[in-house]
């Protein structure tokens, strides 16, 4: 007796949704004979789409942005002593784990920089506009660098030159025991004159360096070679953002290492630097704005002793030194879908609008990082990129138009003031 009441049972509790189901399938099929059905999305919808899920990327406009005097440098506790420009009395600060560190135009490392320097520096901020870490700190010449072609070189005379900064006021200093240099080769200071744009660095109140253009790249190249030995020997800078007991984690690179990163491919062997040692291998490397998301496969102990959040160097094979010095990026040409090729190539360009002010985010972080919702250049860079794939360019001619059209900026991090 139970089974037939067990039966009649089921089949009052399923009949509604039996119904339900070929009333669903009834309208599915109605729906797909509609000559509406096989229409892709408008722009317009995925605009609209865009605006629920993008981030607004307003945090760079709200940084504070100082120039200061760098006390003390202390690497192993990953914190500086920074006098403020305007303030009486130092303070320690503590820098955030990925806080980028430039000189010479090039990332670096605080055990680089020169006490005494004057210095750039933004801090991250809490919720209540509050300074709380160093998010990036780089030496006068960096700035210079960001904000375009140097400063310029407005008065001079035997004890002191006027400086003239893309932004904010003059200043005069002098020049006792200053390193001149215009392109390989020493110069004395009267060899440059007024009106010209040079690159300085600066100490308390007087000019500790001053460059020419050709020279202050002779001065990056050399911060280039020093990083590069410093990847070959310690690693890439990177955090672990995921861990699987299948024996796979995500590990995200620093911006700094987004040449280096994006060369890696599928089936390298790497080894990240836990004690000891983590041997890996790249099942994944994908473009993620600035940064690089790798995904490895790691030995299962070693997967246990790690822990999301932890920070750890990564270290690779060094590639061939056109990777450092070629225009265009490492992963050029790979295979990948049209909607990933466009988010590539969003994730390794810089935007080149015409935005002040030190506040936009896509200027310093990609293009990817500006957001969509307030800001016309990623959607019409998205389809101004999607007519190009569709006309069957490569991505070696892409960005040989965009470069035509948008200039060097382009591919390197910068600000307008």
């Amino acid at each position: 007796m139970i089974a037939p009441i067990t039966s009649r049972l089921l089949v009052t509790l399923c009949a509604p949704v039996l119904v339900g189901l070929l009333h669903w399938s009834a309208r599915a099929a109605d729906e797909a004979k509609s000559p509406d059905a096989a229409k892709a999305p408008d722009s317009k919808q995925v605009n609209d789409k865009i605006k629920e899920i993008a981030g607004r990327a307003e945090v760079l406009k709200s940084l504070r942005k100082h120039f200061a005097t760098l006390q003390a440098v202390d690497p192993a506790r990953h914190r500086v002593t920074l006098l403020l420009e305007g303030e009486t009395v130092p303070k320690v600060w503590e820098l955030t784990a990925d806080a980028e560190i430039k000189r010479a135009g090039w990332w670096a490392r605080l055990d680089q920089l020169t006490k005494g320097d004057r210095v750039w520096v933004w801090f991250k901020i809490n919720r209540h506009q509050e300074p709380v870490t160093v998010l990036m700190l780089c030496d006068e010449l960096s700035e210079q660098d960001i904000h375009g072609a140097g400063v310029t070189l407005e008065a001079r005379d035997s004890r002191t030159v006027t400086l003239k900064p893309v932004k904010g006021t003059s200043r005069t200093l002098q020049t006792l025991n200053v390193e001149a240099s215009r392109g390989k080769d020493g110069a004395a200071l009267d060899g440059f004159t007024v009106g010209e744009r040079v690159y300085t660095q600066s100490t308390g109140d007087r000019v500790r360096v001053i460059l020419d253009a050709a020279a202050f790249e002779s001065r990056r190249a050399e911060q280039k070679a020093s990083l590069r030995q410093r990847w070959t020997d310690e690693g890439l800078p990177g955090t672990v953002t995921f861990l699987h007991l299948s024996g796979e984690m995500d590990f995200m690179l620093d911006h700094e290492a987004i040449r280096w990163g994006r060369s890696l491919q599928p089936g390298d062997k790497v080894t990240l630097q836990t004690v000891p040692p983590s041997p890996a291998v790249v099942k994944q490397v994908r473009p993620w704005r600035e940064r690089t998301q790798l995904r490895l496969v790691v030995g299962g102990g070693d997967l246990a002793d790690m822990t999301l959040g932890q920070r750890v160097n990564l270290k690779m094979p060094a590639p061939a030194l056109e990777v450092d010095t070629a225009q265009l990026p490492p992963d050029l040409d790979r295979p990948r879908a049209r909607d990933e090729r466009i988010e590539w190539f969003l994730s390794s360009i810089y935007c080149t609008c015409a935005v002040k002010g030190d506040v936009c985010t896509g200027h310093f972080y990609t293009l990817a990082s500006c957001n969509p919702n307030g800001c016309a250049a990623p959607n019409s860079t998205r389809k101004q990129l999607a007519s190009l794939i569709d006309s069957g360019l490569n991505d070696r001619q892409i960005f040989e138009a965009l470069l035509k059209e948008h200039g060097p900026d382009l591919l390197r991090p910068h600000l307008l003031p």
